[in-house]
This record gives C-alpha cells, structure tokens and sequence, in this order.
C-alpha cells in the first residue's frame, strides 16, 4: 500500500470544541472576593476619610463665602479658625485658648504652614474689626487643609 492513498483516506482532523470561560475556576473565584474586598475597603476607607474632613470643607466654604462679601476682619478669620479648632479637637483643649496659647497651638497643629500668618492673627486682640491681610487668610486656608488633629492632643494632654 501506497503511504498517500492512505493519507488520502483519512477524514480530515475535527478540531476539539473551544474551553468555556464559565464556570469559573477556584482560583479566580477566589480572586473575585479577595478584589472585592480590596475594593469594599478602599471604598469604606475613603468615605472615612471624606466625612472625617467634611468639617474642612465647611470651613473652607465659610473663608470663601466671606471673601466674596468683601473683605472679612481680623475678628472673623480668628472666630472661624477657633471654630476649626472646636470641630477638631475637645472643647477643654481649645475653648479657653487664647493669645499666645492659642497662637502657639494653631502653629504647633500645622508646622507645614510656617508662622509668618501669625503675626497678622496677633493683631485681632489689639484691632479686631481691622480687614485680614491677604497672608493671613492664606495662612488660613493653609492652616485648615493642613492642620493636624492628633498632634494638639499629643501635645496637651
């Protein structure tokens, strides 16, 4: 016998059907529920965070709605800070701060921010009523993004 009239005899191959994609594997089930874990704890983490700074973004929303009615005074800048800090921190760290104390804790709570706003703040005792210099508000602004609430209780305890 001839090798090609025998190779011609043969039935042409038939391919094996395709390997569906379901049902999953172990493996990749276990892969699903460790991502969507991962992705419910990122989730839950960051809404956290989010209400945790929404006393930020009130304050910040507060500086702005003053800026647009015009200039605010030394008074204002210094009330909405303390109320910052109010939101921060316990009412007996904060609520009888004043002066240097005070001074000296708004910049222990925020290093980052640097001091040089400050000697505009120390003006509220002297001329409460007097337009905030443009440093300061910066310096507010600053001091509210940035500050951090752990370090105050650190510090006073």
């Amino acid at each position: 016998m001839d090798t090609a009239s025998l190779l011609e005899q043969l039935a042409p191959l038939r391919e094996p059907p395709s390997v569906g994609w379901w049902p999953l594997a172990p493996g990749w089930w276990l892969a699903l529920i460790i991502t969507s874990l991962l992705i419910g704890l990122l989730c839950r983490t960051l809404l956290l965070r989010w209400r945790k700074n929404r006393y930020r973004r009130l304050a910040l929303g507060q500086l702005k709605v003053l800026r647009e009615l015009g200039r605010p005074s030394l008074g204002q800048v210094n009330q909405l800070l303390k109320a910052t800090a109010l939101r921060s921190w316990p009412k007996h760290k904060v609520a009888a701060l004043h002066g240097s104390e005070w001074l000296h804790m708004l910049c222990a709570s925020a290093p980052k921010t640097g001091d040089t706003w400050m000697n505009a703040l120390e003006e509220v005792y002297r001329t409460p009523g007097e337009p905030a210099p443009d440093e300061l508000l910066l310096g507010a602004v600053e001091w509210i993004r940035y500050h951090d609430a752990r370090e105050i209780g650190k510090r006073h305890d």
